[in-house]
């Protein structure tokens, strides 16, 4: 028996040792971990990013060019107004409107102004004909004061949605870089932005003619015309109008559009930049939707729990690459 109780003890002496081995062997490894992790937090190129760090959307300040070459910052949040060749222009933080009060009807040349509006900006413009613009970030419109010719044309570099006031004898055309649509009252959207391989116009309600090197196209509502500037061929296709002018409304909704156009969307709306890792993945495929007052940093993190994308940020640049198959995306 005392044998028995001797080995008892000495078995309970050598599990105690034991564990405190263990113990001490984990605090070590512990200890490892813990500087590898400091020496990959100060080394890492790609740093973790606190929400604090990337941009949040701030409202711009859009610009109005009078004929004269006078610039109006349009930033103030009352009603101010602006004389232009006798014209009445009314105009605050968000909207600007031109009244045919005034107006030098007969003034026989063309007097026009332009609308510029920045990254991150959006702007509501109400023509003298009573049609309304509203012009999405990164883009520029050249008016006229007074349309006083046979047609109503306007002048668009990047995107807006028109609301054309009906009238039969002034069709309404608008340029935009090589494309020419025609109207006479309607709801459209047009995106001709000079970083973009591709014009779009995308019909809501109404008629419109497009028309591109000769070839001429009329759209019935939710049709799409697509013109290519790489190859230089066109296509009229079926679409889902709304979507298109969802961003009026708040909100970005994409179907099927590939990474690379998602992120010059997000770049001009928040005035972020990015580059990707591998030119394979602009051709990823992405649909969803979103607020476009939310944080970037969720919707990127949204876009990477639906695709196989991951975001990180270096020096302020978003790099996108292919996510590891126990990576998750960094952005906080």
């Amino acid at each position: 028996r005392k044998q028995i109780a001797w080995e008892q003890i000495q078995g309970r002496r050598r599990n105690r040792r034991r564990i405190r081995w263990i113990v001490r062997s984990a605090s070590v490894a512990a200890s490892l971990i813990c500087v590898i992790g400091l020496i990959w937090l100060f080394t890492s190129k790609d740093e973790i990013i606190p929400v604090a760090s990337l941009p949040k959307w701030q409202p711009r300040q859009a610009t109005l060019v009078l004929s004269t070459g006078e610039m109006k910052e349009l930033g103030v949040t009352k009603m101010n107004m602006i004389e232009e060749k006798g014209a009445i222009i009314c105009s605050d933080s968000a909207y600007l409107e031109y009244r045919d009060e005034g107006l030098e009807k007969s003034q026989e040349e063309q007097v026009y102004n332009e609308l510029i509006v920045p990254k991150g900006g959006e702007y509501r413009l109400r023509l003298v004909d009573g049609s309304l613009v509203i012009i999405n970030s990164g883009s520029r419109l050249r008016f006229p004061v007074n349309f006083n010719g046979e047609s109503r044309e306007v002048f668009l570099s990047g995107g807006a949605c028109f609301e054309v006031a009906k009238d039969s004898l002034k069709p309404f055309i608008v340029h935009a870089n090589e494309a020419d649509v025609r109207v006479l009252g309607t709801l459209f959207d047009v995106s001709a932005y000079e970083d973009e391989e591709r014009v779009e116009v995308t019909l809501v309600n109404g008629a419109v003619k497009v028309s591109v090197d000769g070839s001429n196209d009329r759209l019935v509502p939710n049709e799409q015309f697509v013109f290519d500037r790489r190859t230089g061929k066109t296509l009229v296709r079926e679409v889902n109008a709304e979507s298109y002018i969802a961003w009026t409304n708040g909100i970005f909704r994409f179907d099927a559009l590939p990474l690379d156009l998602l992120m010059k969307k997000l770049s001009r709306w928040f005035d972020i930049q990015y580059e990707f890792g591998d030119d394979i993945l602009k051709e990823v495929l992405y649909s969803g939707g979103f607020r476009k007052y939310d944080n970037v940093q969720d919707i990127l993190n949204m876009i990477g729990e639906v695709t196989n994308i991951s975001f990180t940020v270096t020096n302020d640049i978003i790099r996108i690459n292919k996510k590891s198959d126990n990576a998750t995306n960094i952005i906080r």
